[in-house]
């Protein structure tokens, strides 16, 4: 296994675009995540009947949802297009885990009188967070994992194991808070 991914050919993570790009995104994201937490970007304003928070919460869910089965698919089903698809993967989860981080802050904002309980959506965040960690950590390992005699299939039994977990979560989360 080299050190970028299992797609690229061999360098160092410094030269390595793809690693830059995504590092940078993560920053992004926690300082975007930072300031609709501290009020400084306002994001309880309503679009139509949902506040717009709401929105980017939804629309992070339903790529998940939907491109996660597709992916398992796709990358199976046209092996030669795996860097792509796979590109799309790192890529489109990542705008999720942004989508999501906008949704959680703005909940996370609300004044204390309306503050919503944070049970399936807190444990839902964890998750999200989890899982680009786990695949920002399995596709960029800096570690060489025959020498540490760990298996790199835990990590990826980690990641599924976690993608099943969200759904369940995920499930409740709709449940508790649109249907009842």
């Amino acid at each position: 296994m080299n050190l970028s991914s299992e797609s690229e050919p061999k360098q160092s993570l410094l030269k390595n675009k793809f690693f830059i790009v995504e590092t940078i995104y993560l920053i992004i994201i926690v300082i975007i995540t930072i300031t609709i937490f501290l009020d400084f970007i306002d994001t309880g304003f309503f679009l139509g009947p949902l506040r717009f928070s709401h929105w980017m919460g939804i629309i992070g869910a339903f790529f998940i949802i939907f491109f996660a089965p597709l992916f398992y698919y796709l990358k199976r089903r046209y092996p030669k297009r795996y860097k792509i698809l796979m590109n799309i993967h790192v890529f489109g989860f990542t705008t999720s885990f942004l989508l999501v981080s906008i949704h959680f802050a703005g909940q996370l904002s609300r004044p204390l009188q309306f503050y919503p309980d944070l049970g399936a959506g807190l444990a839902l965040y964890i998750i999200v967070a989890l899982l680009v960690g786990t695949g920002y950590l399995f596709r960029y390992n800096p570690f060489k994992w025959k020498r540490k005699k760990v298996s790199p299939h835990f990590n990826r039994t980690l990641h599924v194991g976690l993608i099943s977990g969200l759904y369940i979560v995920m499930i409740v989360h709709v449940t508790l808070n649109f249907l009842i």
